[in-house]
């Protein structure tokens, strides 16, 4: 195969683009695909996994958006998906606002509303 990516076609050359990083959305494939196989792996539902799924991959593009301002490459989105997936939302969703509470004393909400 012919090494000049001018002559490869588009697809190949947006796959690359998309797995190095240039477009996050190889880190959002990662962290949807594995975020699925976590859930199929602990027992949850096809619902579950769908709707876990959709939410680890808008948190992954929302966090590769952010990856600039704090000095990651871009090259670091499959890593922060994979992480994200791994990790799951609801984890990452606590630690967040554990985050946010204690500097800048922002509560949760939804603690309110169940107690």
């Amino acid at each position: 195969m012919n090494n000049n990516p001018h002559d490869w076609p588009d697809w190949i050359v947006l796959f690359q683009s998309w797995w190095r990083g240039e477009t996050p959305i190889g880190g959002v494939l990662v962290s949807i695909l594995i975020t699925l196989l976590r859930v199929a792996y602990t027992g949850g539902g096809v619902r579950k996994m769908l709707l876990e799924g959709a939410l680890c991959g808008a948190l992954t593009l929302t966090a590769a958006s952010c990856m600039g301002l704090v000095g990651l490459p871009p090259a670091a989105t499959i890593a922060l998906g994979g992480a994200i997936g791994f990790i799951g939302v609801e984890k990452v969703r606590s630690v967040l606002i554990r985050v946010l509470n204690q500097r800048l004393g922002v509560s949760d909400d939804d603690d309110k509303l169940q107690g």
